[in-house]
């Protein structure tokens, strides 16, 4: 898989794939969150599958661009299980 490819990918499933919350009282924070993601993630791959694709705005530029959204909005706004499984 060509490199570009798979960093753009890798940005994809950065921007839907978040902690679960830790609690029902975390939820709400959860959805809007993965919500406000999943629409930087949707302009990412739109603007990525558009035609034609240029030198400017190729893949690498897209992939930049979710990676700069998704900086801005880290699952931070709730609280959600740590990798030991334990609440964070």
């Amino acid at each position: 898989m060509n490199d570009d490819i798979r960093a753009f990918l890798a940005a994809v499933l950065a921007a839907i794939d978040i902690p679960a919350p830790a609690a029902f009282g975390d939820r709400e924070a959860f959805q809007l969150l993965l919500e406000d993601r999943v629409l930087d993630a949707v302009v990412a791959l739109t603007g990525a599958l558009g035609e034609p694709p240029t030198a400017d705005w190729g893949l690498g530029w897209h992939t930049d661009y979710l990676r700069k959204r998704l900086a801005t909005k880290p699952p931070t706004s709730y609280r959600h299980y740590g990798a030991d499984g334990g609440a964070a």
